[in-house]
């Protein structure tokens, strides 16, 4: 994985958990700023803080550095959205898998 996709990951994440990045940066205590410059990898989070966000997200430090282009990672990317859907959003994920599966 390239450091360039250290950003990415961190909003996948931080949307996957459902926060804005305000929220997440109360959570952390980065001003949402310093979220949205990590995220669009005008800076680059420290060890620490990738701790900090690994813990509010909910998500194994490893998850950061996840190669989606793996069909392994994309599995298990797409179980931790599922798992953290609420029960609401489950009929529209099963829709969504049906629909693209369906597809040529």
């Amino acid at each position: 994985m390239e450091l360039s996709s250290l950003g990415p990951a961190i909003r996948r994440y931080r949307k996957v958990a459902g926060l804005t990045q305000a929220e997440l940066g109360e959570k952390t205590g980065f001003d949402p700023k310093t979220i949205s410059r990590f995220e669009t990898g005008t800076y680059t989070p420290s060890v620490e803080a990738l701790f900090t966000f690994a813990d509010v997200l909910g998500v194994k430090l490893n998850a950061f550095f996840a190669d989606l282009e793996d069909a392994d990672e994309q599995r298990a990317y797409l179980f931790g959205v599922i798992h953290k859907a609420p029960p609401k959003d489950l009929g529209k994920l099963i829709a969504a898998v049906d629909l693209a599966l369906s597809k040529p």
